[in-house]
């Protein structure tokens, strides 16, 4: 029994309804309205964030508004923001790799590619990327914010695509296809191709687990993809983030970790879950493959 898949299908699962359902699960607001002010049960005002009680499960955030309606509605954009950034990457990738597999000058643009974003930390060149004016004070800033992130592991995923390819030529059975005439689309077709989505299938859920770990590494330095700048008075400009995905729940954590603990530790129990259950989507379903392989 295959029981990494079947914990991490359960996981992602749980995701999937709560994505899809979110609004209408027990205790969860989906207005989403703010309480400025509340008397407990001795009389004394409390006032945003307030702690978990029995009036808030978990808490409020320090809008007052229900931690827990919160990550429940905020997964919806959140999945949305990780499936956006896995669809770019790995269609992209997928795309340059077999174009490499047959071209020289694509095979270079690849490995100049994943030279150029490989020899720093991602989280560092997202930074310095999203820093350059332009993009920060852009009109469509989400969108750049969205292209950026897909495309500085493109060079990384086209380099597995690649690889895949690369072993897939070294087989024998390639050398007899080849002998027997096969075209080089007929060789794509079917053998190359099945290969392929084999790769395709293990690697978006582990692509989806590295974006969502990227996010949480981004929400802790202050940087989201739906935020927006304002000018003000001073010449200065002042970051308002227009979003309820999890990673906005860590804008504040050096001021909540002591305050206001359940603030963050909402948004990180969500992001862990969320990681671990595709980490373990993604190993499940290599050993399924494995499986196969020794059945036949």
């Amino acid at each position: 029994m295959n029981r990494t898949l079947w914990i991490g299908s359960a996981m992602i699962g749980t995701l999937l309804i709560i994505i899809l359902f979110g609004p209408y699960l027990p205790a969860v607001d989906g207005s989403m309205d703010r309480t400025l002010v509340l008397r407990d049960s001795e009389g004394t005002l409390l006032v945003p964030p307030i702690p978990p009680s029995d009036d808030y499960l978990i808490g409020t955030d320090r809008k007052g508004v229900d931690l827990w309606s919160k990550v429940i509605i905020g997964a919806r954009e959140t999945f949305y923001i990780i499936g956006v950034i896995v669809a770019v990457r790995v269609v992209a990738a997928f795309l340059i790799s077999i174009g490499a597999f047959y071209f020289n000058g694509l095979r270079l643009l690849m490995n100049l590619w994943n030279s150029f974003f490989s020899f720093m930390p991602t989280i560092f060149i997202i930074c310095i990327l999203l820093a350059i004016p332009g993009v920060m004070f852009s009109d469509h800033r989400s969108f750049w914010v969205l292209v950026i992130i897909s495309a500085v592991e493109v060079g990384r995923l086209a380099m597995v695509f690649y690889e895949n390819l690369h072993q897939q030529r070294k087989q024998t059975y390639m050398e007899a296809a080849i002998t027997n005439g096969g075209s080089r689309w007929t060789l794509f077709k079917n053998y190359y191709w099945p290969s392929l989505v084999k790769e395709l299938v293990i690697t978006t859920p582990m692509e989806a687990g590295r974006s969502m770990i990227l996010l949480v590494q981004l929400g802790v330095i202050g940087i989201y993809v739906n935020q927006k700048f304002f000018s003000q008075l001073d010449r200065s400009y002042r970051a308002v983030e227009t979003s309820d995905a999890w990673p906005v729940l860590l804008s504040s954590l050096r001021q909540d970790i002591y305050s206001a603990q359940w603030i963050p530790l909402a948004a990180l129990f969500a992001m862990t879950f969320s990681i671990i259950g595709f980490y373990l989507l993604a190993e499940g379903l290599k050993k399924q493959q494995e499986i196969k392989i020794r059945r036949v």
